[in-house]
């Protein structure tokens, strides 16, 4: 190999080490936990089968509840729910009615449904979801999303009604990072070697929708100048 070509062959490899390590770099800034101003933030911890609570404010709590596996009813990971502290009737759960898509797996999901493996699960992450702040919120959006998943009970034009205004009442935002994890295949299968989350370690970010009614514009009348004195 001539020298010319030798040279060539480096540098490529010396580009192609740098546009890696500033991708994984990249990567690594985007998994750091953020908290924007006026967010509420926190972090906590979990081992498999156990719950995390957190209140946000008088209304609102964040849950991280165990997920159950309809075959075995064993802890598979966590669902995120944002639920009314005071709960009445169906107004049980803020975050389902607002997160697509709604029957595979979703950014609620921190779990193995779906045939996601514990790995693929834990490796997502920043996840956002979003979710309703009240009941009267939770109900229209729950009727719209019954016309848009059993459409087949409701007219036409009820239906593409629904589905344009899906996900339009005054939304919440969150935001989880995975911090730290760690996962065993001892349960694991010759068919089923989707593993399990042991221990998570996670930061969120909540920001609560601005539902202030904004202040009407003020109109601003012309003041009158001075009089001028006029020469008799």
């Amino acid at each position: 190999m001539n020298k010319a070509l030798a040279f060539t062959l480096m540098s490529a490899l010396l580009i192609g080490a740098r546009v890696s390590s500033a991708a994984q770099n990249q990567v690594a800034k985007q998994n750091q936990p953020e908290c924007s101003e006026g967010a509420i933030c926190f972090s906590g911890e979990l081992s498999a089968g156990h719950e995390f609570h957190k209140v946000l404010n008088n209304e609102l709590e964040l849950v991280l509840e165990p997920s159950k596996v309809l075959d075995e009813f064993q802890p598979q990971g966590w669902t995120i729910e944002v639920v009314p502290r005071l709960k009445a009737g169906r107004c049980q759960e803020f975050a389902s009615v607002v997160n697509g898509p709604y029957r595979q797996h979703n950014e609620l999901y921190v779990d193995t449904s779906y045939g996601v493996t514990a790995e693929e699960e834990v490796a997502n992450s920043p996840r956002d979801f979003g979710f309703v702040t009240n009941c009267n919120d939770y109900s229209t959006e729950a009727d719209r999303l019954e016309k848009v998943l059993w459409p087949y009970m409701f007219t036409e034009q009820e239906v593409n009604k629904a589905m344009a205004e899906l996900g339009t009442s005054p939304l919440g935002k969150g935001r989880l990072w995975i911090t730290g994890s760690r996962i065993s295949h001892v349960a694991g299968t010759p068919d089923n070697k989707l593993g399990k989350i042991e221990w998570m370690q996670f930061a969120v970010e909540i920001r609560l929708p601005d539902t202030r009614p904004s202040s009407p514009a003020q109109s601003i009348q012309p003041q009158p100048g001075p009089a001028l004195n006029k020469r008799p």
